[in-house]
């Protein structure tokens, strides 16, 4: 082939010191800028972030667990077998028969089997409480930032209102007012009860956006105001809007676990992170740690996982930062 028609030489150049080493050995080299969009650069960031990537390897692992562990591992939580000695205060972390994470007192359960279920359950009740928190707190704090006036002044004085009230002591309230013991109920009671702070945010990011240019422009071309909210102004929000949300995982799923364990939150009957703890109060004071200790493990991993994840997002979104 021809050199005149061969295909050029294709090198990719992620720094400015390495393009500058680049043409410091090739004078004659013919550089094409790559050109990558705002997620690009910030999936970029993110992969740079160390700490970010150990936390996205804990809280993706832990979902794995949530939902294959079930699937996969051969005692069902609900279908409890005789153990063919009782133990009263369990067995400790075992290899045979296999129960890495020992068994409860009592009716002996397997603890292994306790965690994955209540990974699953709490993982669950965290997310879907956050998309609906997320959901309405957007929805009001870009309402209210963009119209402004009176209709902004009424929507955040209700917010100052209710985050002036004991967050967990209205949860505890509800809980029982409206029958604790159905995960739906907790995750309603979450979401209802914490969107205030995504919904301030929100009309921060909103009112800085609602002055710039081509919102003028947007409104002089007769577009309506909630197509420009929705479809031009949140565009450009959901950067503080994601890390937010991400952060607030992990505070539903630690609520979650505080309500359960004091009786308020789902049935003790169904696996959660909080139940497991719950009922392993009495078993501490007869020298079985194992109970207590495994799914306070999972707690503190994927808290601090979606901790890391949120750390990482935040600087992979900031537009400032450096790639």
């Amino acid at each position: 082939m021809d050199e005149s028609t061969a295909a050029p030489e294709v090198r990719v150049v992620e720094s400015p010191a390495a393009l500058e080493q680049l043409l410091a050995e090739h004078p004659d080299y013919d550089v094409q800028l790559e050109s990558l969009n705002q997620w690009q650069l910030a999936w970029r960031r993110f992969k740079r972030h160390r700490m970010a990537m150990v936390g996205s390897a804990m809280f993706l692992t832990m979902v794995a667990v949530g939902i294959f562990g079930p699937m996969i591992w051969s005692y069902n939580y609900y279908n409890v077998p005789l153990p063919d000695q009782f133990v009263h205060a369990g067995r400790p972390p075992m290899l045979s028969p296999f129960h890495p994470f020992g068994e409860t007192m009592l009716l002996q359960r397997d603890v292994f089997t306790l965690v994955v279920n209540g990974i699953r359950l709490s993982l669950l009740i965290g997310v879907l409480a956050t998309v609906i928190a997320t959901t309405i707190g957007t929805f009001i704090g870009s309402v209210a930032g963009y119209f402004g006036g009176f209709l902004d002044t009424v929507l955040m004085r209700i917010v100052d209102a209710l985050l002036s009230l004991p967050l967990l002591f209205l949860i505890l309230v509800f809980s029982r007012f409206l029958g604790a013991g159905s995960w739906v109920t907790v995750t309603l009671i979450f979401a209802l009860f914490g969107w205030m702070s995504i919904a301030r945010l929100v009309r921060s990011v909103v009112l800085s956006l609602r002055e710039a240019d081509w919102v003028d422009a947007a409104r002089a071309a007769g577009v309506s105001d909630m197509r420009i909210i929705f479809r031009h102004v949140l565009p450009n929000a959901l950067s503080p809007i994601i890390v937010a949300a991400s952060l607030s995982v992990a505070g539903v799923i630690i609520g979650e676990a505080f309500v359960s364990f004091l009786g308020y939150g789902v049935n003790p009957s169904t696996p959660t992170l909080g139940n497991i703890l719950s009922g392993a109060q009495d078993a501490l004071t007869e020298g079985n740690w194992w109970w207590a200790f495994f799914p306070g493990m999972a707690i503190v991993i994927i808290v601090m996982g979606i901790n890391f994840m949120g750390d990482g997002l935040q600087d992979a979104l900031d537009p400032r930062a450096k790639i």
